[in-house]
């Protein structure tokens, strides 16, 4: 399992994560912050599976350029998979006519632009030898992780949201677990935007992976651009010997 984090930014050598998505073995995303921007209409048209995680702006926002992207007439379009909450306020607040065009309107028997699937948490998804399940996070508006397994493999992916009831029980019981991406939005000092926005900082951030074992890396993603040297000055400090900061350079490999 390879995966990049797409994080685009004019400056190819800035750190900053202004928007975040996931891309594992070029063809499967999650979240469209940087899917519209990846590479080349090609690399983009590879994508068959999308998972969106919720309906804020910076993981949907890339939503209708993507599709915009890679269009063809035809039946030929990406499966795209999100929770009925999500579902809903893409359709009712970003392809409404207004925003963007209404693709469900323009959509006719031998023309579609996604294949649309609404998910239940806790109900895996077999996308070829991945199995992919969605797992309910604390967030402001409904919001889904995913536990992305193949034989060999599994990680955990966590951004945008609080500490969650379930992480303990879910971490323990992921197979072949190798890494976590988890959410390390505002510094210490925010704490209480933190809580208000419903997100992490590191002092919350290190007390739900107290029990993570070291062999499984903890990859701190979702770090607030305003305040990045600062979270990051704050994470190094935590002294997690097995955490690293989120970087668009690296391929991550499970």
């Amino acid at each position: 399992m390879k995966i990049r984090l797409l994080m685009p930014a004019a400056d190819p050598a800035s750190p900053l994560q202004f928007t975040v998505s996931m891309l594992i073995d070029d063809h499967i995303a999650i979240d469209t912050g940087g899917l519209s921007y990846l590479g080349s209409i090609d690399a983009q048209k590879q994508v068959e599976h999308l998972f969106l995680t919720h309906s804020h702006l910076d993981h949907v926002g890339g939503l209708p350029l993507f599709l915009d992207n890679i269009f063809q007439p035809g039946l030929d379009c990406p499966d795209i998979y999100a929770g009925e909450a999500t579902w809903q306020a893409i359709e009712t607040d970003l392809l409404n006519d207004r925003i963007w065009p209404d693709l469900n309107r323009l959509t006719g028997d031998e023309l579609a632009f996604y294949h649309k699937h609404i998910l239940d948490a806790h109900r895996p998804v077999q996308v070829g030898e991945y199995q992919i399940t969605p797992i309910p996070l604390e967030h402001v508006v409904p919001t889904l992780g995913y536990v992305i397994q193949t034989a060999q493999s599994s990680v955990l992916m966590a951004w945008d949201t609080a500490p969650f009831v379930e992480f303990e029980s879910i971490v323990t019981s992921i197979p072949n677990l190798k890494a976590i991406f988890l959410d390390a939005s505002f510094p210490d000092e925010l704490q209480w935007l933190a809580e208000r926005s419903m997100h992490n900082t590191p002092g919350r951030f290190k007390r739900m992976v107290e029990k993570v074992p070291d062999d499984v890396r903890l990859i701190a993603t979702h770090l607030k651009p305003a305040y990045y040297d600062q979270l990051v000055e704050q994470l190094n400090g935590l002294e997690l010997p097995n955490l690293e900061i989120a970087c668009r350079e690296t391929i991550y490999e499970f």
